[in-house]
């Protein structure tokens, strides 16, 4: 089996699965736990993570992965790029400001590109699901902001 927490999910988990779901099993270590979705399960009882590409204002092209909901909100979507390096930006922080200066410098060199458009695959009966990116987005009181 390969679960694994979502927090640790890198380039080459989601190169080789397109589809991870949060398992709701006794074998789960907690409700961050993933496990790719194979042919023989079906992911419409689970959460699910689809693997996405981000594409930045000068062309680069970047992969990671977005919650896959009928909601076509930031904060619902929570976009994920995943680095080479190990290293995951997420867009969406919850009620807690980000800031570009925790990355490391290949992470900080992303806002440069910015706006970013983003594009999940269709993979099984998933539709795409397609986005734009100003920034690094949290909740504030009542509303979302980007910080550029």
């Amino acid at each position: 089996m390969c679960d694994k927490q979502v927090y640790e999910l890198t380039l080459a988990d989601i190169k080789r699965y397109g589809v991870w779901f949060f398992p709701m099993d006794d074998l789960v270590e907690d409700e961050l736990t993933v496990r790719p979705l194979l042919k023989e399960e079906s992911g419409t009882d689970y959460q699910l993570i689809v693997r996405a590409k981000f594409f930045d204002k000068y062309g680069g092209e970047y992969l990671g992965y977005l919650y896959w909901t009928c909601d076509e909100a930031i904060d619902s979507l929570n976009p994920v790029i995943l680095l080479s390096n190990g290293e995951a930006i997420s867009f969406w922080s919850g009620v807690v400001q980000p800031s570009w200066e925790v990355y490391s410098k290949e992470a900080q060199e992303i806002r440069g590109g910015m706006p970013m458009t983003f594009s999940s695959e269709v993979i099984k009966t998933l539709e795409k699901k397609t986005g734009v990116l100003e920034g690094l987005y949290f909740l504030d009181g009542i509303n979302n902001v980007c910080i550029k």
